[in-house]
């Protein structure tokens, strides 16, 4: 096997990893419209960079057809080993950034992650409840009147109260019942059958379309930019 070939095959062996974990984002860590609002893009060029490119290089540079074969075992061994290495270290990285609860408050859903939890100061008892595997939806019950609402916000802000979406003792789960969810988005944007929300996130600010019967977000907009 030429150097060329050994790249080639360790690119293959590789890409097909890149693609399990993509769908592991895509469909999991990242669902719907929370890939491309929460942070998705950007798990996925720690991933790339990690798999696609650190790996095959490394082969690229240490393969050598005339080397003794344990010392070439021996050489893409290590190299297998620091992939991997840097692959649990780039899973830990998206791990830290993933959404795990997106918030309702009003027109806008607040998505936390790992690290914008710990401003939370949560118990651990209130992780344990609030905390899955998946991202997890709740909403905050808020005046439904605008004005109300508004003045309820500034109230709350000059008294150096926690915004809402930042109190973790006022989240209420997302009910079960499709109708009582529906009645929930009686702030969204209604747009050719889309039920619009804002979204905010440590990565991206916009608008997505909610699904009260399956409570899965799409169609991310993303905010224009300020000049």
């Amino acid at each position: 096997m030429s150097r060329l070939q050994a790249f080639a095959l360790h690119l293959l062996i590789s890409g097909l990893i890149f693609i399990a974990l993509f769908a592991v984002l895509w469909l999991w860590f990242f669902p719907g419209a929370l890939f491309a609002a929460a942070g998705g893009w950007q798990g996925v060029k720690i991933i790339a960079l990690v798999d696609m490119v650190l790996g095959p290089c490394l082969t690229l540079i240490v393969f050598n057809p005339r080397k003794p074969r344990g010392e070439l075992c021996r050489d893409l061994g290590i190299v297998g080993l620091v992939q991997l290495l840097a692959l649990l270290g780039g899973l830990y990285a998206v791990q830290s950034v993933r959404p795990l609860l997106v918030v309702q408050v009003y027109d806008t859903l607040y998505v936390h992650n790992q690290e914008s939890l710990q401003r939370l100061d949560m118990t651990a008892e209130q992780r344990q409840t609030l905390l899955g595997v998946l991202p997890r939806f709740y909403y905050v019950e808020v005046p439904r009147e605008q004005g109300a609402f508004l003045q309820d916000h500034v109230k709350g802000l000059l008294s150096g109260a926690l915004p809402a979406q930042d109190d973790v003792t006022r989240y209420q789960a997302w009910p079960d019942e499709a109708s009582v969810r529906q009645a929930l988005l009686y702030a969204a944007t209604e747009q050719a059958g889309c039920l619009r929300l804002d979204i905010e996130s440590a990565y991206a600010s916009g608008s997505v379309c909610v699904d009260a019967q399956s409570l899965r977000l799409s169609d991310f907009v993303a905010e224009a930019p300020e000049h």
